[in-house]
């Protein structure tokens, strides 16, 4: 739809009336709402796991490799520049700085910048598969703003008539504020609904449902390693009675794993010496095969769920032995972050209807190369030769002033095609272009020019 197809069809603030979505639902609790995974199912957006853990986005934040990938790929995509761009009468990329998402771009609204307002849509978008942001509109139908929304938040809801509506919860006094002057149901227009991997179409898949069983296990290995460590990182052991003593009752039972508890477990009583007395000894287990594999089992979670993040063990600090880094760093550039970008490009394209306008949205991926200062010299001089690219833009790429004659193509003169004879170009006295000797040339001292 565009904007004057937008401006004839749009209703007032306040007089949109919201559809009906299909029949009326229900909401009386069944059986299955009595289950913990029902209720975290329905209210806490996470799923229990087999190894018990219910992987909800909190909770799979927690296990580090989930929260380094998530927050590299998605400060990668949030750090690169992002503008609304028109093609130049000479096929040139030329900023469209007067349209209304090139400012919504540099600053989404009033209280987050451009890099936090893509950082959190990311993030949502890796975890969830899903990225919601409200577009606020004045009454001609102009993005004002763009509010993020937590995907645990928002239902899409298809009408029979095969228009898409969102709704949005307002959970806290902020979204209540921002979103007053919205209906409860949001028609499509006004979402920028970014999806990851879809079997219908309309929704992304929750990659953490796809993935509950390697982050819960991974959670539950991070737990089970916390309480070896309160342990005093050590195993446990067995104390054992003296043949013919008094069988313990239940009260000196109890009191003596207190006490032995109190003295000999946690962090801070490592190294400390047991006194026991009336013949008691202590049996310390010793460590199986099995719990000297715990490692590299968490080293195997670790890895898989690099994988299931598409991001390169290396950017974890999981590489086994020696890395290419500039070859490992380009193909997660290629594989990883520029197809978020290209997600994040054809649904501002297709949301504001930028095709119709001849414009389109692109982000500037080689702000990567800033980081290897010998990578970014070389390219330049390669267009600078390649006479694709002026001394003043790669100037301007290195944030120094333009310098005169900086504008202009060159073109590289000491190689030509076999057999070409250049014209004009003498080289001075002894010589010319056809080959016969110069003024001078033939020995005669009188016949060379006097200088001036």
């Amino acid at each position: 739809m565009g904007i004057f197809d937008r401006l004839r069809t749009r209703q007032p603030a306040g007089e949109r009336v919201e559809p009906k979505i299909g029949a009326p639902k229900t909401t009386a609790k069944t059986d299955s709402d009595k289950t913990p995974d029902a209720w975290f199912r329905r209210y806490g957006g996470g799923m229990r796991s087999s190894s018990g853990i219910v992987v909800t986005r909190t909770a799979a934040m927690q296990a580090s490799v989930v929260l380094g990938a998530v927050t590299i790929i998605a400060e990668d995509v949030a750090k690169l520049p992002i503008h609304v761009y028109r093609l130049g009468p000479a096929g040139e990329k030329i900023i469209a700085a007067d349209h209304p998402l090139e400012r919504l771009l540099r600053r989404p609204n009033r209280y987050q910048s451009r890099f936090e307002f893509w950082e959190m849509m990311v993030a949502a978008l890796i975890l969830r598969g899903n990225a919601y942001a409200v577009i606020l509109r004045d009454r001609r139908g102009h993005p004002l703003g763009l509010i993020a929304c937590n995907p645990d938040d928002v239902s899409v809801l298809p009408s029979p008539a095969g228009e898409i509506f969102y709704s949005v919860a307002r959970r806290d006094q902020h979204m209540m504020t921002v979103l007053a002057g919205l209906p409860q149901l949001i028609h499509s227009d006004d979402i920028l609904h970014i999806r990851w991997l879809s079997d219908d179409g309309i929704r992304g898949l929750n990659r953490l449902g796809l993935a509950k069983e390697i982050i819960g296990l991974a959670l539950a290995q991070q737990r089970q390693a916390g309480l070896f460590a309160k342990r005093g990182a050590r195993p446990s052991g067995w104390l054992e009675m003296p043949a013919g003593a008094a069988e313990l009752s239940d009260e000196a039972y109890r009191r003596m794993q207190i006490d032995w508890d109190d003295e000999q477990a946690g962090l801070e009583n490592v190294g400390r010496t047991p006194i026991l007395e009336q013949g008691v000894k202590f049996h310390p287990e010793l460590l199986k095969s099995v719990d000297m594999e715990f490692l590299a089992s968490r080293k195997h979670q670790q890895d898989e769920i690099a994988r299931v993040l598409r991001i390169p063990p290396h950017k974890l600090g999981l590489a086994d032995g020696k890395v290419d880094i500039v070859k490992a760093d380009q193909d997660y550039l290629n594989s990883v972050v520029s197809s978020y970008c290209e997600r994040i490009e054809c649904k501002l394209n297709d949301t504001f209807d930028l095709d119709e306008e001849g414009l389109f949205v692109e982000f500037e991926v080689d702000r990567f190369l800033r980081a290897d200062i010998g990578t970014r010299y070389t390219s330049y001089r390669t267009g600078i030769l390649g006479m694709y690219l002026t001394p003043n833009e790669v100037r301007r790429k290195e944030g120094l002033p333009a310098v005169d004659h900086g504008d202009t193509l060159y073109q590289p003169t000491n190689v030509a095609p076999i057999g070409f004879q250049p014209k004009g170009n003498e080289t001075g006295p002894g010589s010319d272009v056809t080959g016969a000797p110069g003024a001078g040339g033939d020995g005669d001292p009188a016949a060379v020019p006097e200088e001036d």
